[in-house]
């Protein structure tokens, strides 16, 4: 396996086709290239030249991070990347609190490394901000 922790030479076509393949929704064209870019900390994982899995970062440095955009390729789920891919990411986030949102079938996995339901965590959607415009 290959970590990468920066943008640099990233297939973002090969990006959106795994977030396709792991049917994480709304991550398509520049708009998820330019979201990677503004995170402060990112990580790309690498069979031979495959992209196998991503995570991005928010973070101030000190006190709060959010975690998004976690995806591992269905062929090598269950096989420790995601296992290994978080812990990476948390060594990397010395800070207070560090939060994600997670779908109801994935939570379990977050729990073990100290997730918890938080119950103050408010969300607003804006759905026409989902994608690019056409003329963007």
């Amino acid at each position: 396996m290959r970590w990468q922790w920066t943008c640099d030479g990233v297939d973002w076509g090969g990006v959106e086709a795994l977030f396709t393949a792991v049917e994480l929704g709304g991550r398509k064209g520049d708009k998820l290239r330019r979201a990677f870019l503004a995170s402060q900390l990112v990580c790309f994982v690498y069979d031979s030249d495959k992209l196998i899995g991503v995570a991005r970062t928010l973070t101030d440095g000190e006190y709060h991070a959010l975690i998004y955009d976690v995806a591992v390729h269905p062929d090598y789920q269950r096989s420790g990347i995601g296992t290994e891919l978080l812990a990476r990411l948390l060594e990397r986030l010395p800070v207070w609190r560090v939060m994600l949102v997670a779908d109801d079938d994935v939570q379990g996995f977050y729990a073990r490394f100290g997730f918890e339901r938080h119950t103050q965590a408010m969300a607003r959607f804006d759905w026409d901000n989902l994608y690019d415009s056409p003329d963007a």
